[in-house]
């Protein structure tokens, strides 16, 4: 890759993104973030853990994936406890998963594990290097959700 090539070298760090990102998926199997099939279960909680009772298709939409596969996550998870169905009051058939208890505490044990195995990971790597990734990361997160508004507008 030529030396000053921005964007060839972005592409590349976003492959190894998905890349780590299917791998912490498999690694994630065993521990309650991800379902059988592969789903991500944590990630639906821990959207509810930041952004509180949504619908499921404002979920889907936040993901971004198909709102058929976030109902499927969220009807195993009312199944489990970890959420419940409750009638929202902008919407008449759409109701909004809220988190429980369980889902909460569910959510943080995870998230606990995570912190455990990321930070054993991280140990070798700056506190520079990180937060610079994570600024990165962001900048493309905020300008893709930009362009998607802006094509949907």
């Amino acid at each position: 890759m030529p030396k000053g090539d921005k964007a060839e070298a972005l592409m590349e760090t976003l492959i190894d993104v998905v890349w780590t990102a299917h791998k912490l998926r498999a690694a994630g199997s065993g521990t309650g973030a991800v379902n059988a099939s592969g789903g991500g279960t944590w990630g639906v909680l821990h959207t509810l853990v930041l952004h509180g009772p949504k619908t499921v298709p404002q979920i889907a939409r936040m993901r971004p994936v198909a709102r058929q596969h976030i109902q499927t996550l969220a009807n195993e998870l009312a199944g489990q406890g970890l959420i419940t169905f409750q009638d929202n009051p902008n919407h008449k058939r759409s109701k909004l998963v809220v988190l429980t208890e369980a889902g909460k505490a569910h959510h943080d044990k995870v998230k606990t594990g995570l912190l455990k195995a990321l930070g054993e990971i991280s140990r070798d790597l700056a506190q520079d290097d990180v937060e610079a990734t994570a600024r990165v990361l962001t900048h493309i997160m905020t300008e893709l959700d930009r362009r998607i508004a802006a094509d949907e507008a």
